[in-house]
């Protein structure tokens, strides 16, 4: 992994005046960095800091104390914004043009042919999963589709740094399955991603590290484990397994339930499989999220 971070906050704070006099502090000296082939997620409660955090490291914002610097210099040279893609949140659109005419011209503005520029519309378009949509107009568009407009309109110059806001806000699950895949596949050429996502589920599976913030503090950086899933099987006769077949219950059963680390979904079938010849009656199987939103809960919650 490269040594220079992809995307640097150092001891930033940012604050807003207030209608009725004094001000509010959206962040209070802020340090965080995202590294090439990196995905990192940014957790916490509306209006902990979040997009304030994405906002100041595109220069979009001023920042009151501290710097951004993406690849080590300033983020507001061009040459280091032609590295960025951006989706913010509610993204909008003219609603008069199709999907592919606002990325073709958009395509043009960055500088790329019409005929290339066309080509990637379509690309992006079928990535993200708005291949037919995106030959009408945006006006009949739902808000997930939006959604994914943006961030296929984020990545048309391929680029080696992501912010994405909320990506899978009005998401159908077919479509949080493609932009979980999506960034798997930045991730996987090298591109570093920085994720605003309240579904705690998609963020286990693929980040690296997340940050928890609060109130505009960085509360903590987190480490995520091997990025496996782990398998909550019910059962209805877990102390009777148990006897027969400690080797396959005994590091994760609690109560009636079995808790085990998978690799992916492809290993459950096999998981559950031998479970049922060594006798095991299971009432329900789920591949679950609940350690980062337990973790989530004591952090930022401060629930034991």
């Amino acid at each position: 992994m490269e040594s220079t971070p992809a995307l640097e906050l150092r001891g930033v704070s940012k604050r807003f005046p207030l209608r009725g006099g004094g001000d509010f502090a959206a962040l209070e000296d802020v340090s965080l960095e995202v590294r090439p082939g990196e995905i990192v997620a940014l957790l916490g409660p509306n209006g902990a800091g979040k997009t304030t955090s994405m906002q100041l490291a595109l220069g979009l914002l001023d920042a009151d104390a501290g710097e951004a610097r993406l690849f080590g210099g300033d983020p507001e040279l061009l040459a280091t914004r032609r590295r960025i893609g951006y989706a913010p949140d509610a993204p909008l659109f003219p609603k008069e043009l199709t999907g592919l005419e606002v990325l073709t011209l958009h395509g043009e503005v960055i500088g790329l042919h019409r005929r290339e520029a066309k080509a990637r519309a379509s690309r992006f378009a079928a990535e993200v999963g708005i291949a037919e949509p995106a030959r009408r107009r945006i006006a009949t568009y739902s808000r997930g589709q939006q959604q994914r407009l943006g961030v296929a309109l984020s990545l048309l110059g391929d680029p080696d740094l992501l912010l994405l806001d909320e990506p899978t806000a009005g998401l159908d699950p077919a479509g949080v399955a493609a932009m979980r895949e999506l960034l798997v596949g930045l991730r996987a050429r090298g591109a570093a991603v920085l994720l605003n996502s309240h579904l705690l589920s998609e963020v286990e599976r693929v980040c690296d590290r997340v940050l928890f913030l609060k109130g505009g503090r960085l509360l903590r950086s987190h480490e995520m484990r091997a990025r496996g899933l782990r398998a909550e099987i019910r059962l209805a006769n877990a102390p009777e397994l148990a006897a027969r077949a400690p080797e396959l219950v005994a590091s994760g059963l609690d109560g009636n339930r079995l808790r085990l680390e998978v690799p992916g979904e492809e290993a459950v079938p096999l998981l559950v499989r031998k479970l049922v010849e060594a006798g095991a009656e299971i009432v329900e199987v789920r591949l679950a999220g609940a350690d980062l939103e337990q973790l989530y809960l004591e952090i930022v919650e401060g629930r034991a």
